[in-house]
């Protein structure tokens, strides 16, 4: 609040309320050049000439508005009194009207009162005169077996029955009725459990006994509980098979035993009990159901199960069978697990595609690393590794792909329903996402654990390149023969766009942790034959040197070797350094390697990541075995042989390493880093003559 506050106080501020001009040209006058002093004009000119032209479009756009609107008014007030004319005219015909009925209402009131008077009492003779014969009648319709029409006049005559059987005249007419009503629903029930009724007959029986106010918690529950016992031996039987036969046998024999009498228990139910809205029916259902789809699903998991046809073929009549349940039972829930029963089997399918992809893919890796442990990277081709390997795993993804495609045939009972097709694409794109990510995965464990477990550094070469491979075209690749599968399988299916920068990260991540651990393993290899022996010599009492020492070609060789195998799968993206750029660095003054020096040069970042090309690799691992070096000098104290000596190794190093397309910049300043820092630490700092030093590593 405070600086808005100053800003619009401020007479400087062209936008503010208290600008002074005189104030603001003496400012500019003052501080700014002619040019900045023109520019400015223009500016002002320019903007002064763009405001005018917005105020002149806003006057002519309200200057329409306004037009516009005065002409609504105009006709709105012409419309109104048009229609407050009609109005005054409709409330008097309704006056007109609403006197006129009433006047009628009058003259016929007296009427109409003695009409319905006498229509009363004949309706009530006539009900008394039904009351009367009521007990002849109920007897008659029970001895000629018209029990329908026995309760019909029996329901009708309950109501007056109930209100009056209090009174003398009624009361033994009621008892009477009472009796007879009782002897027909024993009768009824008797019916209802004889083994020779029909089901027709079983109907009218429940039906009239509802009629008579019988419960239907009572007969429901005789029935089911019968239902249900009959059914549990069916499922004890199916789960002794459960082990023992396919997944074809064991639905054939579900459906024709336990299905089959579960349909004609719902239908009898239905026929029996015309209660929509009864709940007990479908509980009674879900829970045989429930038990069903349990066994199912424990035969699906076995192993003897998992080919894709039989699976199909089962999961196939299974389908069915349930269809035509869920038209008896008219169960959404019913319908609902029927196609979660399909989800759920073709979900089963593709984790069991990606879990034999990863354990096939780990067999390959480590016969891989067997190869790789007994011949080294100078007599394998990486290469033709790396190319074996991801041809291996896409052929496996886009096999399990097709598989997964038999879900999608058109003679199957839900092969062309569409949540099937776009279950088939949601787990054939986890099959892809799941082996990506298993593949990630497995790349960055073996990079953590490269050192512990002795992993060849060229398998996380190869690891890091197929990781590189598979982002930039294996998943695309795979997304579009599963598009084209997909396509052929199921066509007119519209397939979600699928996000694949997850599995890119996944991915990107693996091959960088690969390619660090390379660095960092093959950087501290040569960084500990350095480290032991520049802290393990005597370099105050050195002997004269007579050639670089044999570390200096140890670490040559393990970089070279790391060198060679980068090349093989990685570009190389710096040029070849010239002869000029190769030249000593040790002709230099003394006073070229100071404190002062080393504090402006380009600081050097050791643990980096490590870029996805052979110079980048050689440069990483340089970097950590060289600034080692550095490290390890500056712990030690020189004499003047021994800082010749370490002359003789730094320009050997120099020479060699050079040649493997190293950073020139890069090795120059570290190796010239770990002579100054000898220098520092000598207490008789005399280098030797280049060309003598060249004379020595040639001999050496």
């Amino acid at each position: 609040m405070a600086q808005s506050k100053d800003k619009e106080e401020n007479p400087l501020d062209i936008d503010g309320s208290n600008f002074n001009p005189d104030m603001y040209m003496d400012c500019l006058l003052k501080c700014a050049t002619l040019k900045q002093v023109m520019d400015k004009e223009a500016e002002v000119v320019t903007q002064s000439q763009f405001l005018q032209s917005e105020m002149q479009t806003l006057v002519y756009e309200n200057y329409n508005k306004f037009i516009s609107a005065t002409e609504t008014v105009r006709k709105m007030r012409t419309d109104f009194k048009i229609m407050q004319e009609e109005m005054n005219k409709l409330s008097e015909n309704m006056n007109k009207i609403t006197s006129f009925s009433t006047e009628i209402s009058d003259s016929l009131r007296d009427s109409g009162n003695n009409v319905s008077r006498l229509c009363g009492t004949r309706q009530l003779l006539d009900k008394l005169q039904f009351l009367f014969l009521l007990p002849t009648q109920l007897n008659k319709a029970i001895v000629d077996g018209r029990y329908a029409d026995a309760v019909h006049d029996y329901s009708h005559a309950q109501r007056v029955l109930q209100k009056y059987g209090n009174q003398p005249s009624f009361q033994s007419i009621q008892t009477e009725c009472s009796e007879i009503i009782y002897g027909l629903k024993k009768t009824l029930r008797e019916r209802l459990l004889s083994p020779d009724t029909s089901a027709s007959e079983l109907a009218q029986c429940v039906s009239l006994l509802r009629q008579l106010q019988e419960t239907d918690s009572s007969l429901q529950d005789i029935f089911l509980s019968c239902a249900e016992s009959r059914l549990d031996q069916h499922l004890q039987s199916l789960s002794s098979m459960v082990e023992s036969i396919d997944i074809l046998e064991w639905v054939e024999k579900c459906n024709s035993t336990l299905l089959a009498d579960l349909g004609i228990v719902i239908s009898c139910y239905h026929e029996m009990f015309q209660d929509k809205d009864s709940t007990n029916i479908p509980d009674f259902a879900d829970k045989i159901m429930l038990q069903v789809f349990h066994l199912f699903e424990e035969v699906v998991k076995r192993p003897d199960n998992i080919g894709t046809d039989i699976l199909v073929r089962g999961l196939d009549k299974f389908f069915r069978k349930l269809q035509a349940m869920t038209e008896i039972i008219s169960s959404d829930t019913m319908s609902n697990k029927a196609v979660d029963v399909v989800i759920q089997c073709i979900n089963h399918k593709a984790t069991i595609q990606y879990l034999s992809i990863q354990s096939q893919f780990k067999d390959s890796l480590t016969k891989v690393r067997q190869s790789l442990a007994s011949k080294g990277s100078e007599t394998t081709d990486l290469k033709d590794i790396l190319n074996s390997l991801q041809v291996y795993l896409m052929q496996k993804v886009q096999a399990s792909l097709l598989d997964l495609m038999a879900f999608l045939q058109n003679n199957l009972s839900f092969g062309l329903k569409p949540w099937c097709a776009k279950a088939v694409a949601d787990t054939c794109w986890k099959v892809i996402t799941e082996t990506m990510v298993n593949l990630s995965e497995m790349v960055k464990k073996m990079a953590y654990l490269q050192t512990s477990n002795n992993i060849p550094f060229q398998l996380l070469l190869i690891l890091a390149k197929l990781c590189l491979e598979m982002q930039e075209s294996g998943v695309t690749t795979l997304h579009t023969h599963l598009l084209k599968l997909l396509e052929e399988s199921a066509p007119g299916l519209t397939v979600e766009k699928r996000d694949t920068n997850s599995i890119m990260v996944h991915l990107s991540t693996a091959a960088q942790a690969a390619l660090d651990s390379e660095v960092v393993f093959i950087g501290q290899t040569a960084a500990q034959m350095l480290r032991v022996s520049v802290l393990a010599r005597d370099w105050l009492r050195a002997p004269e040197p007579r050639g670089p020492r044999a570390v200096c070609r140890r670490v040559v060789e393990t970089l070279a070797g790391a060198d060679s195998a980068a090349s093989q799968l990685f570009p190389t993206s710096m040029k070849p350094s010239s002869d000029s750029s190769r030249r000593t660095i040790w002709s230099r003054a003394p006073s070229s390697f100071s404190p002062l020096n080393r504090i402006f040069s380009e600081r050097i970042e050791v643990f980096s990541p490590a870029g996805a090309d052979r110079a980048a690799l050689s440069n990483g691992a340089l970097k950590v075995a060289l600034k080692a070096l550095v490290e390890c000098v500056r712990l030690r104290t020189f004499g003047k042989h021994g800082l010749q000596q370490l002359q003789v190794d730094v320009h050997f190093l120099q020479q060699r390493l050079s040649c493997m397309g190293n950073d020139e910049r890069l090795l120059n300043a570290l190796l010239e880093d770990a002579l100054a820092s000898a220098q520092l630490r000598c207490v008789d700092p005399q280098l030797m003559e280049p060309s003598i030093v060249d004379i020595i590593c040639e001999r050496g």
